[in-house]
């Protein structure tokens, strides 16, 4: 949703960290091996690497990746990452607004659709939270309560 620049306050957006606190934060390092621009991902899914060092290094997640590790919030100043960058990414407790890609009832166990950075009612996937509103389609924004590795 585009911002007016005589607005108030923000109006919610995919990606934004709701009901705060939302102390569980991680900062982490985009697979420096990634070959593609990261653009437009508020709300993405990123699973934890195995690789040595200190850092969290992460990656986009597919649909069924036991190893999700966190969202990526929104962000007002910055919306596109190269490889290498450091982000943050909100994990277990922490509450963020995401896109539905069907109906989902209020309570229901949602699981993530890569494709449009989006959740759905969990079926075969990999649970990542739970809906605390009722999404009547597809494109309705919704607050999750997310659950992942940590």
């Amino acid at each position: 949703m585009t911002q007016d620049i005589n607005q108030q306050s923000l109006t919610s957006e995919k990606g934004m960290l709701d009901l705060a606190p939302n102390d569980n934060l991680f900062s982490c390092r985009i697979d420096p091996d990634s070959l593609s621009t990261l653009t437009n991902l508020n709300g993405a899914a990123f699973k934890l690497l195995d690789v040595a060092g200190q850092t969290f290094v992460v990656d986009l997640a597919a649909a069924d990746d036991p190893n999700i590790f966190g969202f990526l919030p929104f962000e007002v100043k910055k919306n596109s990452y190269v490889a290498g960058d450091f982000i943050r990414l909100a994990a277990t407790q922490c509450i963020m607004i995401m896109e539905a890609s069907a109906a989902i009832a209020r309570g229901a166990s949602v699981e993530i659709v890569p494709t449009g950075i989006k959740v759905a009612t969990l079926t075969t996937g990999t649970l990542v939270g739970v809906a605390l509103d009722k999404a009547a389609s597809n494109g309705d924004l919704i607050r999750v309560a997310i659950k992942t590795l940590v």
